[in-house]
């Protein structure tokens, strides 16, 4: 069983007033979100906004620092857990590590720096945090993986597959998160841009509450009909049933 969430940065905010509607995304299946609080030492514009309308939406909330990787690491994790020191979230935060400036660091570099942003996390209360890469940076800049990383959470990203990539998620034994898709309906999640990464927590809604340390809410009461309303909507849903 997989359960169904997001995840945003000020790209799925067109620059105009209206921002994300959350409520949209909550009501088409989406039962958490990772929001992107900083990227280096530059907070993300919209962090505050997402994060606040998410909670009063009723997702639950993971936040994520992109790595800069030219930049001091335990001065990046300082700066985004100050971001995270009024309201932490229900997840656990993340640290997203791609290849995006060149040249990209050698893996002792790289593990150094993760090494040092996860102590420094902790440090600032965050017993836990996520790691998120995808296949090219486990594999070919990380690898042997040290348990450092592998007793971290796996959130993975490997887009148009039947699964994430089973040698890269080896060194955990299993993923937990899964981002399978940047090509979601960002429209009818409520964004104001077209794409949208989409994600599976590899779990069902219940288990996603337990990972995240919360009381999964009570399912919505039946809805009970009247014979009139029944009548109603059996009418409208095949109108060809009832006699000209």
């Amino acid at each position: 069983m997989r359960t169904l969430g997001i995840d945003v940065s000020s790209w799925q905010d067109n620059n105009t007033a209206k921002k994300i509607d959350w409520h949209l995304a909550k009501a088409n299946g989406a039962a958490f979100a990772f929001i992107r609080a900083s990227n280096g030492f530059i907070p993300d514009e919209d962090f505050e906004y997402n994060w606040n309308a998410a909670r009063e939406a009723g997702l639950l909330r993971g936040a994520y620092h992109f790595h800069d990787y030219r930049v001091s690491p335990s001065g990046q994790a300082k700066f985004f857990a100050a971001r995270l020191k009024a309201d932490p979230g229900e997840l656990p935060p993340v640290l997203d590590i791609e290849k995006y400036w060149q040249p990209y660091p050698q893996r002792e570099g790289w593990l150094t720096a993760v090494q040092t942003m996860i102590t420094t996390l902790k440090s600032e209360g965050h017993s836990r945090v996520i790691f998120y890469a995808n296949p090219d940076v486990i594999l070919y800049s990380l690898s042997p993986i040290p348990e450092t990383l592998t007793s971290l959470p796996l959130w993975i990203a490997h887009y148009e597959v039947d699964q994430p990539s089973p040698k890269a998620v080896a060194p955990w034994g299993k993923w937990t998160f899964w981002q399978y898709t940047p090509k979601g309906d960002g429209l009818a999640f409520g964004m104001e841009s077209k794409g949208l990464d989409l994600n599976w927590f590899n779990g069902s809604e219940a288990e996603l509450y337990t990972f995240a340390g919360k009381t999964a809410p009570p399912p919505p009461p039946p809805v009970t009909l009247t014979l009139e309303e029944k009548v109603e909507r059996l009418w409208q849903a095949h109108p060809e049933l009832w006699p000209k």
